[in-house]
């Protein structure tokens, strides 16, 4: 299996962390979150893997070497279009897709035993801040979009078993509110047509690293889980 890693994020609310370097080489413990997701799809026995660079990427081929294959997002148009920049990369039925500016614990030797097409789900105490999924019978059913109130709920978690038909769905996908191509709005096109994704629960902790708090709780557990 071939994985797609999205590197290309410039984190504007970690501006006084990442002003100088891209988000994926904020540091959590001793590797950069880059590194600590190229090392987990190693140890799933993943080598061929792209790497989607943008902001200062230089910085991040200088940390992470010739190991993976490099493309560029000239433009920040949004995860899915970030996908859409490695298609050429992808010559199988399905592959591994993964945020690259995230920590998480779980090895993912489970998810990626699933039947694709697949999303990695995690459940929080206030959803507001991601938007909400819909679940039923370990099927996504619809991607709700963020909303004011403070409720429980599975979020998406960034992980993804895509199918290569993708790439003609991102190409459909249109402008988001915030002038993006979003992923989870192409995967919502592709639920509504038919396409079932199984939610996969991530095991142990996650966290989307947004603000320097997020940093701060990863460090912790990283520090525990060495």
């Amino acid at each position: 299996m071939k994985a797609v890693v999205l590197a290309a994020g410039l984190g504007k609310r970690l501006a006084a962390v990442t002003v100088e370097k891209p988000k994926v080489l904020v540091k959590i413990g001793e590797k950069t979150l880059i590194e600590h997701n190229l090392v987990k799809l190693h140890r799933l026995g993943i080598n061929q893997i792209a790497l989607v660079i943008g902001y200062k990427g230089e910085m991040v081929k200088e940390v992470v070497g010739e190991t993976v294959t490099y493309y560029g997002q000239k433009e920040r148009l949004g995860t899915a279009h970030a996908f859409l920049c490695a298609k050429d990369f992808i010559d199988e039925p399905f592959f591994l897709g993964v945020n690259g500016d995230m920590f998480f614990t779980d090895t993912l030797k489970d998810f990626v035993r699933l039947e694709p097409p697949a999303i990695a789900v995690y459940r929080v105490e206030d959803s507001s801040r991601y938007g909400r999924l819909e679940i039923k019978d370990g099927k996504l059913i619809s991607v709700r979009e963020k909303a004011a109130e403070k409720t429980s709920g599975f979020i998406n978690a960034g992980v993804y078993l895509f199918p290569k038909e993708i790439f003609e769905w991102i190409k459909k996908t249109p402008l988001s509110p915030r002038k993006e191509y979003e992923i989870t709005d192409t995967i919502q096109m592709m639920t509504k047509e038919g396409w079932r994704f199984t939610a996969y629960e991530l095991k142990g902790f996650w966290r989307d690293i947004a603000y320097v708090s997020d940093i701060q709780v990863a460090q912790r557990v990283a520090s525990k889980t060495k």
